[in-house]
């Protein structure tokens, strides 16, 4: 669980742990670690907490109200802390196991090396943690902007780094971990198996693993990247205006629709690659039919991307002037938009798993 942390995201950890001693626990719990992603006002996450008008006072206290129903009222000032023990020693909660797990993988959706703070709120985000979800609802949080803003503020970082990871080698090497992860997990179930002299039956096959890893994750890397990639090519276009004033409206709107022409491409070059040459996973390719599918919800979510950086800026622009009436327009567009990632997502998870279920492993 730890083998990825960041130190950014270590720093955390133990802040976290601090804030579950003011708060008499020994356990770590997921919303002790979302008061401490707030604190740590180096990262990502925090600028996009605070972004989002919550700060550690009003988290702590509605963590007082909420898990404790407002019987610890001596909580002192909450600030960023790091300890010195080893963070193996500190006792997760079980929902924050299971958070730390996905925000492992996470990071490997985005091609990342190392697990950050913007990879713990996302995860805290994308398991809809009960008591996080709550608390960040009780603030007034819009969870689908939080996570844009997330997003866009990586894709903004990374877009300095000439080593970023492209979407084909970020799927590749992220499935390819995951894959070997499992399989060592079977081969220490075999050794354990020899150690003990008691046979064990049905362990799946190598294929079978990289199929089952392949049906369950595919959906999950190609949404974190179409939402990457436009956010990473909305800080190109930010790059020219800044060079070369206002650009055309034509020109922008041509790169868009040609980008968006090319991510399809690139999805597809992706997974005949991963399914005919990285594992040889299936004895027959997808066809035309299948591509397809997948290709019209890519460019569904890519178009759905543009849409929503059009209207935060927007949305930006009418908060600094105080047009109430036309936030109120706008916040019903952002629910419409987050209605819209909904379905997308359904439709992309089971596009790829019926692909996968249909045929058999090689």
């Amino acid at each position: 669980m730890f083998d990825k942390l960041g130190d950014g995201a270590a720093d955390v950890l133990y802040s976290a742990y601090g804030i579950a001693r003011r708060f008499k626990t020994e356990q770590v719990a997921c919303e002790h670690i979302l008061a401490a992603l707030e604190m740590d006002n180096e990262s990502l996450a925090s600028e996009a907490l605070i972004q989002m008008n919550i700060n550690a006072d009003s988290l702590l206290a509605e963590i007082e109200r909420t898990v404790l129903a407002g019987k610890k009222k001596d909580i002192a000032p909450a600030q960023f802390e790091v300890c010195d023990m080893d963070i193996e020693e500190i006792k997760f909660a079980f929902p924050a196991k299971i958070m730390l797990k996905r925000a492992r993988e996470i990071r490997s959706f985005f091609g990342h090396k190392h697990v950050e703070p913007e990879h713990i709120l996302l995860a805290i985000l994308d398991t809809k943690e009960e008591t996080c979800m709550k608390i960040l609802e009780e603030l007034g949080a819009n969870t689908t902007f939080l996570k844009s803003l997330l997003i866009g503020s990586m894709a903004k970082r990374d877009s300095l780094n000439p080593d970023v990871a492209g979407l084909q080698k970020s799927v590749i090497d992220g499935l390819d971990e995951l894959v070997d992860e499992r399989i060592n997990v079977l081969d220490d179930i075999e050794r354990l198996s020899a150690m003990t002299d008691v046979p064990i039956s049905n362990l799946p096959q190598k294929a079978e693993v990289a199929h089952l890893v392949f049906t369950a994750y595919m959906a999950d890397f190609l949404l974190a990247q179409i939402a990457y990639q436009r956010h990473l090519l909305e800080e190109t276009l930010n790059l020219l205006r800044k060079r070369c004033g206002n650009l055309d409206p034509e020109f922008v709107a041509s790169t868009v629709s040609s980008s968006a022409q090319n991510i399809r491409t690139e999805v597809r070059q992706t997974v005949e690659y991963v399914w005919s040459h990285e594992f040889r996973l299936m004895s027959k390719l997808p066809d035309e039919a299948d591509y397809d599918l997948i290709g019209s919800v890519i460019e569904d979510l890519w178009w759905t991307h543009s849409e929503e950086i059009a209207l935060n800026q927007v949305f930006g622009n009418a908060l600094d002037d105080h047009r109430r009436e036309q936030m109120l327009n706008l916040q019903k567009r952002r629910l419409e938009i987050e209605e819209r990632y909904v379905k997308l997502r359904l439709r992309l998870t089971d596009t790829i798993r019926q692909c996968f279920l249909k045929r058999t492993p090689a």
